[in-house]
């Protein structure tokens, strides 16, 4: 077994050595599909533990010798991206047999969220939408004018908080990232798994086209592309999996 905890978080060598008694112990799952997401309490505190599938033959060498595996790579984008940014990284933990990546873990501060910006999205009449689209549109484009893309910016990783009279934002899943100053189409696809519907896209690319000073016109006319290609993707794929 591998594990690299946070050097800050030396108190949780424990739980961090007995990973696998502590994730199955706990029955407050948040998620569970080909990842599982579980609430784990120790020392009093709440940390969350995601338990990455078990990868396929090829994958179990690859991780292994030529790339990351997504356990390290959510903990080391984590750090750099910064607590401010996404809740906390604490440690990953791979295990190892016959050359072969077969368990992984990643840990993480619980944070103490409101809602997903999922249940904004999906619900036209959510109180206070307007304000948190602006104020999400100015998260986003910080996150870009620092050159930091989200591969996988979907509505359930992105989390939520009322802080008195303002939105606090966090992002989670942070495996799938890059690193790279953008382009305009990288900007505006970051958005295209966002909104179902015309009249959300356009009050969050207005939001995003006054935080560049660009015409919204414009603006939308390039987001919208981009998101009818991605939902045309996603139906042949569908398609094809005879869904």
């Amino acid at each position: 077994m591998k594990a690299i905890l946070n050097p800050r978080y030396s108190e949780l060598k424990p739980l961090v050595e007995h990973i696998e008694r502590h994730f199955q112990g706990s029955s407050r799952i948040l998620h569970k599909q080909r990842n599982e997401i579980r609430i784990v309490s120790f020392g009093g505190e709440r940390y969350v533990v995601k338990a990455f599938r078990k990868p396929n033959i090829i994958n179990r060498f690859v991780y292994r010798f030529l790339r990351p595996s997504k356990a390290k790579r959510s903990y080391e984008y984590s750090l750099k991206i910064g607590e401010v940014l996404c809740p906390e990284a604490i440690a990953y933990i791979e295990e190892h047999k016959n050359l072969q990546l077969l368990k992984s873990y990643y840990i993480s501060k619980y944070y103490d969220y409101d809602f997903e910006i999922r249940a904004v999205l999906s619900d036209k009449l959510f109180k206070n939408r307007e304000q948190i689209f602006q104020e999400f549109a100015v998260f986003t484009f910080g996150l870009h004018q620092n050159n930091i893309l989200h591969r996988d910016y979907s509505p359930g990783n992105i989390l939520v908080k009322k802080q008195a009279d303002h939105f606090q934002f966090k992002i989670v899943d942070v495996n799938r990232m890059q690193f790279k100053k953008l382009t305009l189409e990288d900007r505006l696809g970051n958005f295209v798994r966002l909104a179902e519907d015309d009249e959300t896209m356009q009050t969050i690319i207005t939001h995003y086209a006054d935080c560049m000073n660009q015409p919204f016109e414009d603006i939308f006319a390039i987001a919208q592309k981009l998101r009818l290609s991605y939902i045309e993707k996603r139906a042949l794929k569908n398609k094809l999996r005879g869904r």
